[in-house]
């Protein structure tokens, strides 16, 4: 009697096994997942983005008594700083510390600025947007700022503007000076001076700012050739000598062979000094702002590495 439990017992000991034993065997037949292969090759790091707020002067929205101003402030690190505008450009680079000193000279009227910040290697770590307004005769009070930007909406007499630096409302009274586009030459009566702003005017506003709101005591609408910065930033690689104030160079960004020429007011820099045509020479390495004038590429700055 013993004899047959014990064997009952092993009998099911044997076919639980066996189950067992049946589930590992299905188990490891069952199609897995691919396994990602890991990377051996050395992988490119993106560029550490430069923190915002690094240019000090000017302020956006400033007004300035005169053209003549130094870009400044302080980056991260050792870096090349690109300035372009609306009306000239200029590029230096910041000390070891980090800080910047750039000389410029600003257009009278509306200024746009874009600062773009390149590191050793000459990738876009980080850029900042100012508007200013260089005073164009009389000094404008010290407690006035500049608004400038498209026309979103019109609110009564608050005017919604979308500019670099965001979203911005100007509060236009009945003291405000308002100048408008000259009238298209037509036989139907002038609109009134509130219908003449439209959505998507350019306005350049001067006053005082109150509670984000600027006051406007000068108000001007643009609806022709509005301002924008039409200035380009190439990081390049020279190609051919300046021959005749022309020379070729290769866009490292968009890979593609540019042709520039030189005019009277371009300026050449080399090793932080400046420079001469003759200075362009093959295999250099360059930042170039350049605008297109005339089907050609006329270069503004050539700054030599």
């Amino acid at each position: 009697m013993i004899v047959k439990k014990i064997g009952k017992l092993i009998l099911i000991v044997i076919l639980l096994l066996a189950f067992i034993y049946s589930i590992y065997w299905l188990w490891q037949r069952q199609p897995k997942p691919a396994q990602i292969k890991q990377e051996t090759t050395n992988q490119v790091q993106t560029p550490k983005p430069q923190k915002a707020g690094f240019v000090q002067v000017p302020k956006d929205s400033q007004i300035l008594s005169s053209g003549k101003i130094e870009i400044s402030g302080k980056v991260d690190s050792e870096a090349y700083i690109v300035v372009v505008s609306n009306s000239t450009s200029a590029i230096g680079r910041s000390e070891k510390s980090g800080e910047f000193k750039i000389p410029i000279e600003l257009a009278r009227g509306l200024n746009l600025l874009d600062i773009q910040v390149f590191n050793n290697n000459l990738s876009a770590i980080g850029s900042e947007q100012k508007t200013v307004y260089v005073a164009e005769s009389e000094p404008l009070p010290q407690n006035w700022e500049v608004y400038a930007g498209s026309v979103k909406s019109i609110l009564d007499n608050l005017i919604t503007l979308t500019t670099s630096t965001g979203e911005k409302s100007v509060k236009k009274e009945t003291k405000t000076n308002l100048i408008l586009p000259s009238p298209i030459l037509s036989k139907k009566p002038a609109p009134a001076p509130d219908e003449s702003i439209r959505i998507g005017d350019f306005a350049i506003a001067l006053g005082e700012v109150k509670d984000e709101i600027l006051n406007a005591q000068d108000l001007e609408i643009i609806r022709e050739n509005k301002p924008q910065i039409t200035r380009k930033i190439s990081i390049a690689k020279i190609l051919t000598v300046a021959k005749a104030g022309k020379f070729s160079a290769k866009d490292t960004e968009a890979n593609k062979i540019l042709d520039f020429t030189l005019g009277k007011n371009s300026t050449v820099i080399k090793n932080g000094q400046s420079a001469k045509d003759t200075d362009i020479q093959k295999d250099s390495n360059a930042i170039i702002v350049y605008q297109d004038e005339d089907d050609e590429r006329l270069a503004d700055f050539v700054y030599l590495l």
